[in-house]
C-alpha cells in the first residue's frame, strides 16, 4: 500500500488488510508486567467473548457446557454411545470416569470406554478450536467417525494382548459396528 506521498509502507498495508479495529484500552491493564502471566491469561479470557462457538446458543462456554451440555457435544456422545452400546449418564467428565471405574467390566473394557471418552473430549475441543481460530465448522458425523476410527485402530494395535482376549466379544462388537467394515480380532 502506498502512503500519501507515494512510498510503500508495511504499516499502511497491514492496516488496510485488517481494517478498522476497535482499540481495547483495557488491554493495557490486562497485559501489564505487574500481573502474573496466569492472571493475565484468565483476565483476558474473562474480558473476551466466552459464548460457546460450537452451538451458537449464546451460552457461556464453561467446561460443563462445552464438553457435556452443548447440543453439538451431545450429538457426539450419543453417536459414540450407539456405537459402543454403552449408556453412560454424562453428568460431567469426572463423574463419567468415576462411573466407568465403578462398573464390573473387565479391565480392558473399562480402559477402552475411558479412552473413547478421552477421544470424544479431544475432538470436541478440536472442533471448538477449529471454529474459533480457523473458522472451520466440523460436523458431528466427521468427529464421531474420526473417534471410532482411532479407537478401532488402537484395538487393532492391541488385539494380541491378553486384556483384549479377555474382552473378545466386546472388542469384536466395536470392530464390526462400522458399516461395510469389520476387522477381525
Amino acid at each position: 500500500m502506498l502512503t500519501q506521498i507515494g512510498k510503500y509502507s508495511i504499516t499502511s498495508s497491514y492496516l488496510a488488510l485488517i481494517g478498522q479495529q476497535p482499540c481495547l484500552r483495557i488491554a493495557e491493564l490486562v497485559w501489564t508486567s505487574m500481573a502474573l502471566p496466569k492472571h493475565r491469561f484468565i483476565t483476558w479470557l474473562a474480558v473476551e467473548d466466552t459464548e460457546c462457538c460450537i452451538c451458537d446458543e449464546k451460552v457461556m462456554e464453561t467446561t460443563m457446557h462445552l464438553l457435556v451440555k452443548c447440543e453439538w457435544a451431545q450429538a457426539i456422545w450419543k453417536e459414540v454411545k450407539q456405537w459402543t452400546g454403552i449408556e453412560l449418564q454424562n453428568n460431567g467428565i469426572k463423574q463419567t470416569l468415576e462411573r466407568i471405574m465403578l462398573t464390573h467390566w473387565k479391565k480392558f473394557k473399562e480402559e477402552t470406554i475411558a479412552a473413547t471418552c478421552g477421544a470424544i473430549l479431544y475432538y470436541i475441543w478440536r472442533a471448538r478450536s477449529w471454529k474459533k481460530f480457523k473458522g472451520k465448522i466440523v460436523h458431528t458425523n466427521e468427529a464421531a467417525t474420526q473417534i471410532k476410527k482411532e479407537i478401532m485402530e488402537r484395538l487393532q494395535l492391541l488385539n494380541s494382548s491378553k486384556k483384549t482376549q479377555n474382552c473378545r466379544s466386546f472388542v469384536q462388537r466395536l470392530l464390526c459396528r462400522r458399516p461395510n467394515l469389520c476387522y477381525q480380532v
